[in-house]
C-alpha cells in the first residue's frame, strides 16, 4: 500500500509538473491559450492511459482523490490566471472538463478491470482524435457551426471522426478477439456517435460523454452480430435526425435537441429501457417546467442533472458492490415531481398541483418497481415504496414553498442534491442489511 501511496503521489506531481513545463514553454514560444490547454490534454490522458500498469483499485483512489485536489488548486484565481493553472483556464469559457475527465477516468478504471481495450479505447479516443480535431479545425476550419462556447468547424469535426475510425480499429484489431467483421461497423458506430457528442456538448461534458458513451457501445455491442450493430447504427442516425425535427415542436434549439438526445440514448443503453422511464418522465417534466417555450438553458440544466445523477448512482453501486438501479429511479422520480412543482411556484394551486404531480410519478414507480426489482437482483428489506412517497414529497414542497428570496435559477441540480441526500442513506441502510 506504501508503494501505491507513492506513485499516486508521484503521478499528480507529474501532472503539475507537466502543467507547469507547458506553462514555461508557451511563455517563451508565445503559445495561444488553446494550444496550451490541448496540450496539457494530450499529455495527461496519455499519463491516464498507464495508470492501471500502474495502480491497484486502492491505489488509483488515493490518485484520485489527489487529482482532484490538484484540479481545485489550479483553480485558484491566481493560479488560474497566472500560475501553473493558467495552462488550463486561460482559455475565457466556463467549463468543468477537467474535473469531468477525472470522473470518466475513474468510472472506467473502476468498470474495466481485466479488459485494457475497454478503458484505452475511450480515453485514446478522447486525446487523440480531441486534440486533432483542435488542430485541424483551428488552422483550417472554414465551415463553421455552433456559438457560444460551442464554436466547431466542419473541417475538425471530420478530422474527429478519422481519428476516432482509425483509432478503434488499431485497437480492436490488437487488443481484443473482437470477431473481425464487427470492428469496421464498431469503428464506424463509435466514430459517429463520439462525433456527434463532441460537436454537441458544451462545457467539457464531451469529457463526460464520450469515453464513457464508447464504453457502453462497446461493452454492449462489441459481440453482436454485424446485422445488430449495423441496425444500431442506422437507429442512432435516425434517433438524432428525429431529435433535429422534433426540436421547432418542443420550443428547443437544435443544441439543446441534441444533447438531450445524447443523454437519453445513453441512458436507455445503461440502465435498460425498465429503468429508463422515470428520468424520461423526468426530461418532460424540465421541458413543460422551462419558465418560457424557447428557454434553452432548463433543457441544459436537465441533461447535467441527468448525467451527474447517473454518475453519483453508477460510483456508489460499485464502489458498495450492490446494484443501485431502483435508488437510481427514485432519485428521478422526486426529480421529474420536482419540476413539475418548480413550474407550479407562482401558481395558486401549487400544492395541490405538486401533491397530484408527487402522486402520480409515485404510481409510475409503484407499477415498474417490480421489474425494477428482478433487474436489481435483490428486494430491499424495507418497502422502498414508502420511501420513495416521502422523498418525491419532500422535494416537491420544498419547490412550491420555497421562500421568494431563494434563488430562482435552474433547479436541476437542487433536486438532485436533495433526492440523493434523502436516498442515499436508505441504500446504506439496505446495503446493510
Amino acid at each position: 500500500m506504501i508503494a501505491q501511496s507513492v506513485i499516486a503521489v508521484a503521478s499528480v506531481i507529474a501532472l503539475f509538473a507537466l502543467a507547469w513545463a507547458i506553462r514555461r514553454i508557451a511563455d517563451r514560444f508565445l503559445l495561444s491559450a488553446e494550444s496550451q490547454r490541448k496540450a496539457v490534454h494530450v499529455g495527461v490522458g496519455i499519463h491516464a492511459m498507464t495508470l492501471p500498469l500502474l495502480l491497484t483499485r486502492d491505489g488509483f483512489l488515493i490518485f484520485a482523490v489527489l487529482a482532484a485536489a490538484a484540479l481545485l488548486v489550479l483553480r485558484i484565481p491566481g493560479i488560474a490566471s497566472d500560475g501553473i493553472g493558467a495552462s488550463l483556464h486561460s482559455v475565457q469559457r466556463r467549463s468543468w472538463g477537467d474535473f469531468l475527465f477525472l470522473v470518466a477516468v475513474s468510472l472506467l478504471f473502476v468498470l474495466t478491470p481485466g479488459n485494457p481495450a475497454l478503458y484505452t479505447l475511450p480515453i485514446a479516443v478522447l486525446t487523440l482524435s480531441d486534440a486533432a480535431a483542435a488542430l485541424i479545425g483551428t488552422e483550417y476550419g472554414k465551415l463553421r457551426f455552433g456559438g457560444d462556447d460551442r464554436i466547431k468547424s466542419v473541417e475538425g469535426s471530420a478530422t474527429f471522426f478519422v481519428v476516432t475510425w482509425i483509432t478503434c480499429v488499431i485497437i480492436l484489431l490488437l487488443e481484443t478477439e473482437i470477431p473481425r467483421q464487427n470492428v469496421l461497423l464498431l469503428a464506424t458506430l463509435v466514430g459517429a456517435f463520439a462525433t456527434y457528442v463532441e460537436a454537441a456538448s458544451w462545457r467539457g461534458l464531451d469529457n463526460l460523454f464520450v469515453p464513457v458513451g464508447i464504453y457502453v457501445l462497446l461493452f454492449t455491442w462489441a459481440n453482436s452480430p454485424p446485422l445488430i450493430l449495423a441496425a444500431v447504427t442506422v437507429g442512432w442516425l435516425l434517433f438524432l435526425l428525429a431529435a433535429e425535427v422534433a426540436a421547432p415542436r418542443f420550443g428547443m434549439t437544435p443544441h439543446a435537441a441534441r444533447s438531450a438526445a445524447v443523454a437519453l440514448f445513453l441512458t436507455v443503453i445503461v440502465v435498460q429501457p425498465i429503468n429508463a422511464v422515470m428520468p424520461v418522465l423526468a426530461f418532460f417534466a424540465a421541458l413543460l417546467a422551462r419558465p418560457s417555450g424557447d428557454d434553452t438553458e432548463m433543457i441544459l440544466d436537465f441533461v447535467a442533472t441527468l448525467v451527474l445523477t447517473g454518475v453519483a448512482w453508477l460510483i456508489t453501486g460499485n464502489v458498495l458492490g450492490v446494484n443501485a438501479i431502483a435508488f437510481y429511479a427514485a432519485s428521478f422520480a422526486a426529480i421529474g415531481a420536482g419540476y413539475t412543482g418548480y413550474a407550479l411556484r407562482e401558481t395558486n394551486y401549487r400544492i395541490v398541483g405538486g401533491i397530484a404531480a408527487a402522486a402520480a410519478v409515485c404510481l409510475v414507480y409503484w407499477l415498474l418497481l417490480p421489474g425494477m426489482i428482478q433487474y436489481m437482483g435483490w428486494v430491499p428489506a424495507a418497502p422502498l415504496i414508502g420511501f420513495v412517497v416521502f422523498v418525491t414529497s419532500v422535494t416537491v414542497l420544498t419547490e412550491v414553498l420555497r421562500p421568494k428570496h431563494w434563488s430562482t435559477r435552474n433547479p436541476g441540480l437542487r433536486l438532485a442534491v436533495t433526492a440523493l441526500v434523502l436516498l442515499v442513506p436508505v441504500y446504506l441502510y439496505e446495503v446493510l442489511q
